[in-house]
C-alpha cells in the first residue's frame, strides 16, 4: 500500500512485487519504482488526488488487474513496456487525457476504458489478444484509438465516445467474431 512518497521510496530497487495499491491525497512520484518489471497480482491506482502521472517505465507484466479508478488529478497513464496483463480497467478519471500502452499485446480477461471525461488518446498499438471483452464507452473527448493489430477478442463495445470518428469505432466493432 502506497499512501505517501516515503512508501514509494521504500520500494525503490524492487524488480518484482506481489501487488501495488496507491491511494493518497498526497503528491506522489513513481520515479523511484523505475526497476519494477513484474507485479504478480494487481496494480491498483486510486482514488488519488495528488498524482498527475502514472509512469512505470520498466513494468512488463501484471498478473492480475491494472485498475486505475477515480483519480482526480491524473493526466497521463504511461506503461511503455507493459506486454501482458490479466485485466485492464480504467474508469472515472476526470483529468486523464492519455493512456499509452504501446507494447501491450495480451489481456487475458477484459479491457475496459469508461467514463474518462478528458481522455483524447488511447494507444494500444501492439494489442493482439483480449480474452474477453473490449469496452470503450463514455469517453466524450476520445478522438484516437490506436489498436490496428487486434485480432482476437470475444466482444467489442465502443459506444458514446462523441469525438471518435465513426470509422474507427466501426473498425474495432468489426473485430468481434461472427456468431
Amino acid at each position: 500500500m502506497i499512501a505517501a512518497q516515503e512508501d514509494v521510496e521504500a520500494l525503490a530497487g524492487c524488480t518484482t512485487a506481489s501487488g501495488v495499491t496507491i491511494r493518497s491525497g498526497a503528491t506522489i512520484s513513481l520515479g523511484p519504482l523505475r526497476a519494477l518489471e513484474t507485479i504478480t497480482g494487481d496494480l491498483v491506482i486510486g482514488p488519488t488526488v495528488g498524482m498527475e502521472e502514472l509512469s512505470l517505465l520498466e513494468l512488463r507484466e501484471v498478473g492480475g488487474t491494472v485498475q486505475v479508478v477515480s483519480n482526480g488529478s491524473l493526466r497521463g497513464m504511461f506503461l511503455p513496456r507493459l506486454e501482458r496483463a490479466g485485466r485492464v480497467s480504467v474508469e472515472g478519471n476526470a483529468a486523464l487525457t492519455t493512456i499509452s500502452l504501446p507494447r501491450l499485446q495480451t489481456v487475458a480477461s477484459s479491457l475496459v476504458i469508461t467514463e474518462d471525461a478528458s481522455l483524447e488518446l488511447l494507444d494500444l498499438s501492439a494489442l493482439v489478444t483480449v480474452g474477453k471483452d473490449l469496452v470503450i464507452t463514455g469517453n466524450h473527448k476520445l478522438s484516437l484509438i490506436e489498436a490496428d493489430k487486434l485480432t482476437t477478442v470475444l466482444e467489442v463495445r465502443v459506444e458514446d465516445n462523441r469525438s471518435l470518428p465513426e470509422e474507427q469505432a466501426h473498425a474495432l466493432r468489426a473485430k468481434t467474431p461472427a456468431p
